[in-house]
């Protein structure tokens, strides 16, 4: 099963004890990003159970973003170690299984995101400078982008172009810390990377941002994108624009 149109973003799935005579608890809880194929999607969570059986469960939407939708699930009924994850639309069914290995998880290590690497917000935003005289607009994208622990020696970042890719330029993101868990001392695989790009002149060529994330495992040479099946994110250069 080849991975298209969908991805994982981020899931967490643990068993633990809040205290005060609470024990047991359940917590699954996961957003999957699909490319905006037609109105009418199923996303599913498909996972195998203790007895070996798999199941499914669906998944709600959540936003829109043009290109794709975010879908997420949260429930304490129930925890997933091995998992992948359907997307049913337009009469086709495309899914996200980990390049074939499955996604597999569990108690000691218990989120992961897809495709080792993918965005979580990313904000347009515009400021001002005085020089010569003048003042000038100005404007830079910052945000989130979440990986995979793979290795220590990384380079994260954000590849955009203000002028629909007559140019572009690289800016690296910096290691902000772990995705905490509900269990401290559980190890969390996913980093989060902060990134800000340099505050230039606004240019009105063209009304978005477009770009993508990356992560190089420099102890292997790999590298991951995310780049929204292939599309690139695009975000309004108007302040505060979002994409998560």
């Amino acid at each position: 099963m080849a991975q298209q149109s969908v991805r994982l973003k981020y899931v967490e799935s643990d068993n633990f004890s809040p205290g005060g005579g609470v024990t047991g608890v359940n917590n699954t809880k996961l957003t999957v990003k699909v490319q905006n194929i037609a109105f009418a999607k199923n996303v599913v969570l498909h996972y195998s159970q203790p007895d070996g059986a798999w199941t499914e469960k669906p998944l709600t939407w959540q936003k829109n973003f043009a290109t794709y939708d975010l879908f997420t699930r949260s429930d304490s009924t129930f925890v997933i170690t091995d998992f992948v994850i359907r997307y049913s639309v337009d009469g086709q069914t495309f899914w996200d299984d980990n390049n074939g290995a499955n996604y597999k998880i569990d108690g000691s290590r218990p989120n992961t995101v897809g495709g080792s690497v993918v965005l979580n917000k990313a904000t347009a935003r515009r400021g001002s400078q005085a020089g010569g005289g003048f003042v000038f607009t100005t404007s830079w994208v910052e945000g989130e982008i979440f990986v995979k622990n793979l290795s220590f020696n990384k380079r994260v970042g954000i590849r955009l172009t203000t002028n629909g890719w007559i140019t572009f330029q690289d800016t690296d993101a910096a290691f902000n810390g772990n995705v905490p868990v509900a269990v401290a001392v559980r190890l969390s695989q996913v980093e989060v990377w902060k990134f800000k790009t340099p505050e230039l002149n606004l240019d009105q060529s063209n009304p978005d941002f477009m770009f993508a994330v990356f992560y190089n495992d420099l102890n292997t040479g790999q590298w991951f994108w995310d780049n929204n099946f292939g599309l690139d994110y695009t975000l309004s250069k108007t302040d505060l624009s979002t994409n998560e």
